[in-house]
């Protein structure tokens, strides 16, 4: 029976990765750096061995995966190239992790370090599997298509990077993990550019998250610079480096074939719906995110400059009072007009 390591189990990917090893026949040493009861429940019920190992401080992981037939590692490129710099031997194969922006933005100094990092992975084990995922969604813990589930779920508003011209193609993470363990017994190596079945323009990603959510937000496109500007909320996150990519396509960049048998196949409609189910399923009441997004947006409306401002007057004046009142009538809350003597 063959035997992989799998660092990063405790994330979304990584969890999917363990699951599907397991499910084709492996034993699987689990590895978590941050420690996820929840998730180790899971996997240790499913059959993983759970291990706790901090690849950036120590060795110690090496003993757990001396054995194993095959390293899969969810983790930062750069910490994985740490880690292996510890490893006296390596495996047959080896899986690891990059970033489609590599291609998209390769100018950005980020990205040329991690061709660089690529470039180090090949020559040091020609065996690797290097995946190349575009936007990766479908599980509560990737953040990004979270808060904006949450955002498109609580607030009228759902301010969208630049134009929204630029082409997206985002990836389910249970295909991402069928997919790396499935690289995991194949004897191919590459570099794999990673994307769904789905290639769309943000504009229709965000019209699709506000589907998913049942709601009608205004989607209003915002110039990057005032993105950078309210990086400081917590809903609108954003570097320099992703407004600078706001106008560039985000899809794959062809590289290595990718298996036919392991090309992701999940439409962006059905795996949207399955990452609702989980925030919703974790959340309880009113999200914790969704409430911080409400006090962000009361803090927006005092602290942001005037092109913020414009923002929330354009969404003024676009939101109709029919609307509104047929909101407040399936609430139970109608207004009447008021009755002067």
């Amino acid at each position: 029976m063959p035997r992989a390591f799998v660092a990063g189990a405790s994330g979304a990917v990584g969890e999917s990765v363990v699951r599907h090893l397991l499910q084709s026949g492996w034993t699987v040493t689990a590895s978590m750096h941050r420690r996820r009861p929840d998730v180790a429940a899971r996997l240790r019920g499913a059959g993983a061995a759970i291990a706790m190992h901090d690849l950036d401080r120590d060795a110690d992981w090496t003993a757990s995966a001396s054995d194993s037939d095959a390293w899969i590692f969810i983790t930062r490129l750069e910490r994985t190239m740490r880690a292996l710099a510890c490893a006296e031997r390596l495996p047959p194969r080896i899986v690891a992790f990059s970033s489609n922006n590599v291609a998209v933005h390769p100018e950005a100094p980020a990205y040329r370090a991690l061709a660089a990092a690529e470039a180090a992975l090949r020559q040091r084990a020609p065996c690797a599997a290097i995946l190349r995922p575009t936007m990766i969604y479908g599980d509560r813990r990737l953040s990004a298509v979270t808060r904006l589930l949450q955002l498109a779920r609580w607030s009228p508003l759902l301010p969208l990077p630049g134009s929204g011209e630029a082409l997206t193609q985002p990836v389910f993470a249970d295909d991402l993990g069928r997919l790396a363990a499935g690289l995991a017994g194949s004897a191919t190596a590459g570099v794999y550019a990673v994307g769904g079945p789905d290639v769309v323009s943000m504009r229709s990603f965000f019209a699709a998250i506000a589907l998913a959510v049942g709601s009608s937000p205004l989607i209003a496109p915002t110039p990057p610079a005032l993105l950078q500007a309210a990086a400081w909320l917590p809903f609108l996150a954003f570097s320099k480096a992703q407004a600078e990519r706001t106008e560039r396509d985000r899809i794959a960049a062809p590289q290595t074939p990718l298996p036919p048998e392991l090309v992701p196949r999940t439409a962006l409609r059905g795996g949207l719906q399955a990452h609702l189910a989980a925030v919703r399923g974790a959340s309880g009441k009113a999200p914790a995110l969704a409430r911080r997004a409400r006090r962000g947006s009361r803090r927006a409306s005092r602290r942001s400059g005037s092109s913020l401002r414009c923002v929330h007057a354009e969404f003024r004046a676009g939101f109709s009072t029919q609307r509104l009142t047929r909101r407040n009538q399936q609430r139970g809350r109608a207004r009447r007009p008021s009755r002067h003597r």
